[in-house]
């Protein structure tokens, strides 16, 4: 039998095998591959960025109960129960992605006058950096992750 005799004619002539060869499967993962390379550390990058707006809620809910509480006490306070929280510190924010407490005063900043608010990211955000905001809102995130927020570029959240 010869090679001829092998082959499936349709009404058109000779036809084509059907499916795929192993190389076009190969090409086609690749392609997937790289694409996935791409897409994934994108998508964990805007994941991280909107967890963070639980973190920037959980402070700005904290001065909002701090200026309210300066109004009715004359001071600011460090511990957050007086705010009507269960703890002093270390605070769930909204959907736990941050933990939230009040910076002890300071000569530069006394509770009388000034406060300083800092939140620290939890499980899957913690290669955001903490962020903190001050009394007189200035908002900072140690975006390198070294500790402090006085580095150029880290006077925002």
């Amino acid at each position: 039998m010869n090679r001829s005799s092998r082959r499936q004619t349709g009404p058109f002539g000779p036809s084509r095998r059907l499916g795929f060869s192993l190389i076009e499967l190969l090409i086609a993962m690749t392609i997937i591959g790289i694409l996935a390379s791409i897409a994934i550390p994108a998508y964990q990058d805007s994941v991280r960025k909107s967890k963070r707006s639980d973190g920037e809620a959980a402070l700005l809910k904290i001065e909002a109960l701090q200026g309210r509480y300066f109004y009715d006490n004359g001071s600011y306070t460090v511990d957050l129960t007086d705010l009507g929280y269960a703890a002093a510190n270390n605070v769930d924010s909204p959907e736990g992605y941050y933990k939230s407490s009040v910076l002890a005063a300071t000569a530069a900043c006394p509770i009388a006058s000034c406060f300083v608010l800092r939140t620290l990211p939890q499980a899957g955000q913690v290669d955001d950096g903490r962020m903190e905001l001050t009394s007189n809102g200035l908002k900072r995130r140690d975006k390198n992750k070294d500790g402090d927020t006085s580095d150029a570029g880290e006077d925002s959240w």
